[in-house]
């Protein structure tokens, strides 16, 4: 609440120094903004109040108050869990198509291995992604959309089972076979890859605790209470369990927490 109130109070000023005959029109945004602050802010006070209650009536109640909520998802995964009747309706993630590409990208459970090959792959026939390290950044995304974009399909930046298929086979023979497994041995390093400081590691604890899922203290030490919120988190968003973050994974905890 405090955020809000600074927000408000910040917008009331600038709308202050606003020329006269702007006034009604930027009256008029400053209003939409707090209302939107407002309402994000019922939304995860209510989604937070359900997991406390841990009940299928405190999620059925949620959903019934945001029935289009940031935590929607969250909420029917977890009366799915406590045994209960989930609407069938789709499930979609918040906003728009681009979160339900990662959605989508997500659910395939690309190994490192396997996203290094698909960046050497998209490299070879004329979609540079910089170095191919497994970690699909904004280079690797944009390779992605402009291949998309070639191959005349919607240009989200993230691919399906069908595109991965095809660019193999557009790649061929130009790229090698590339590193081979599983992906056990590669969630702690890819996560090492990402370099988080210790600053960051805190920021993650306070949103994974801010989202319901307590680190018990944020210390900037990812030990056994933060991998299990980690875990928990990633079971709760349909995400593949690890306790450890990808660079896909750690934009999603950000957006869902608040930028």
């Amino acid at each position: 609440m405090r955020n809000i109130t600074f927000s408000v109070l910040l917008a009331a000023g600038l709308a202050m120094a606003a020329p006269a005959y702007a006034e009604t029109d930027f009256n008029n945004v400053l209003t939409g903004i707090a209302q939107s602050l407002m309402s994000q802010q019922l939304d995860q006070n209510a989604y937070a109040a359900a997991q406390n209650l841990n009940t299928v009536s405190g999620y059925r109640n949620y959903l019934a108050k945001f029935p289009n909520g940031v935590y929607r998802l969250n909420a029917e995964q977890a009366l799915a869990r406590l045994g209960a009747v989930v609407d069938p309706r789709p499930t979609p993630l918040p906003d728009s198509g681009a979160q339900s590409a990662a959605y989508i990208e997500a659910s395939l459970g690309l190994s490192r291995s396997q996203r290094i090959l698909i960046q050497r792959q998209l490299t070879a026939i004329g979609y540079p992604t910089g170095v191919a390290d497994g970690l699909w950044g904004a280079n690797t995304r944009k390779a992605i959309a402009r291949w998309q974009t070639a191959n005349r399909l919607t240009a989200t930046g993230y691919v399906t089972a069908q595109q991965v298929s095809v660019i193999g086979q557009q790649a061929g023979t130009a790229v090698g076979p590339g590193p081979d497994g599983t992906v056990t041995g590669d969630d702690p390093v890819e996560e090492s890859l990402l370099s988080l400081t210790y600053v960051e590691r805190r920021d993650i604890q306070m949103r994974l605790t801010r989202l319901g899922y307590n680190t018990y203290g944020a210390d900037g030490v990812f030990g056994r209470n933060t991998r299990r919120a980690l875990a928990t988190w990633q079971r709760d968003a349909g995400l593949r369990v690890t306790g450890y973050l990808t660079a896909d994974e750690l934009r999603s905890l950000r957006r869902q927490s608040g930028g």
